[in-house]
């Protein structure tokens, strides 16, 4: 399989680790970035963008990142919080009165966003009808009662944080998500990144497959684990990866739509404490801030442990394990894709696939951050 771009003097083992994903680990279509201290030393893709037309994985490619999205929403609170809009400490109620229904009253901005709400589903799942109506979703979003006493536990909340995260962006800031990370985020930063996909990015898309079966748990809507995968059922519809219809609207927990190389420069960004090339989008105390684990334990809802801060997932744990730091931080997507910063070693790294595997971070990426982290002498 050819792959192309390019590596740094020192980094040629990472080409050869991508290149070994395509010879004996199925890889279909993917693409991998990394820099060091601020700076590109690895951009490689290969493969299909859409295997069953033959189209060719190219430079600009593009494709949905699951729950890789949620680094992004996270990064677009950090602004927020950088700015002094919006306080961590404060019940979410103090942005969005509605939302202390159904006692929620004294839910925190931190525990909403760490996954400890206890608001992993609704009662009803969520359509895109209703994603559709920004207003009419805040409603039933702020009606829902607790499934656990908020605080005393964590579990991850793999479609609704990003509706929660993205409905106190709008209450604070006003715009949408997808306006907030094209303005001031993905703009700034010169990156190919959206929520809500513009039809001329479409042509650009890679389409997702599958190279191994899903998990019956998920779906099994009577699990808590099914529930919370699937609060929004269209999104499991085939082709709903790449559909047009479905991607244009904003659904912030899983529909971002991007690559490696965006995902790479925006966590350099963030392990280089919080500016790149001169564009300063956080001061490095709210990197630590947002990036500093608030709750650690059995999740609820993935039945193991996991770790997160303000909307990062921590590497503390096995189910993200990518750093041996816990100043680490990223997040993983469903199928494979991941993006993550370790600031100590001004490390940032992100890989993209079109070829889904488990909900875990599997060998493919593992092999690609372990040769990384072998050119560095660590």
């Amino acid at each position: 399989m050819h792959v192309d771009g390019f590596v740094a003097p020192g980094f040629a083992p990472v080409q050869a680790a991508f290149e070994e994903n395509f010879a004996l680990r199925g890889e279909v279509g993917a693409a991998l970035a990394v820099h060091l201290h601020g700076a590109p030393v690895v951009d490689l893709w290969g493969g299909l963008a859409e295997p069953d037309a033959g189209r060719s994985w190219e430079p600009d490619t593009v494709q949905v990142v699951w729950s890789v999205t949620k680094g992004l929403v996270a990064t677009c609170l950090a602004v927020l919080i950088d700015r002094g809009l919006l306080e961590p400490a404060l019940p979410v109620c103090r942005y969005w009165p509605e939302f202390a229904a159904a006692g929620k009253r004294d839910v925190t901005v931190s525990q909403l966003l760490s996954h400890q709400a206890g608001l992993p589903f609704l009662d009803e799942p969520i359509t895109l009808a209703q994603v559709a109506v920004p207003d009419a979703l805040a409603d039933a979003l702020a009606a829902q009662r607790p499934v656990w006493e908020p605080g005393a536990a964590h579990g991850y909340h793999a479609v609704t944080w990003g509706f929660y995260a993205s409905e106190l962006i709008r209450r604070v800031d006003g715009r949408t998500v997808g306006a907030f990370l094209a303005e001031e985020v993905a703009g700034p930063l010169g990156v190919d990144a959206h929520i809500g996909l513009p039809a001329t990015v479409v042509p650009r898309l890679a389409h997702l497959t599958t190279l191994t079966p899903t998990d019956p748990a998920l779906l099994d809507l009577d699990s808590d684990l099914g529930r919370a995968m699937l609060a929004l059922p269209e999104l499991a519809a085939p082709g709903a990866d790449h559909d047009p219809d479905v991607l244009a609207w904003e659904v912030p927990s899983g529909l971002g739509v991007t690559n490696a190389r965006a995902l790479a420069r925006v966590y350099a960004m963030l392990a280089e404490g919080g500016t790149l090339d001169g564009v300063r989008l956080l001061s490095p105390a709210t990197v630590t801030e947002v990036t500093r684990t608030v709750v650690e334990g059995p999740d609820r809802i993935l039945g193991e442990h996991t770790a997160f801060s303000l909307g990062f997932m921590k590497p503390e744990t096995a189910f993200f394990a990518v750093s041996s730091d816990p100043a680490a931080f990223g997040h993983p997507g469903s199928g494979g894709p991941l993006a993550f910063a370790d600031p100590a070693s001004g490390l940032a790294f992100a890989y993209v696939t079109n070829g889904r595997s488990p909900l875990h971070t599997d060998v493919r990426a593992l092999g690609l951050i372990d040769a990384v982290r072998g050119c560095l002498g660590r």
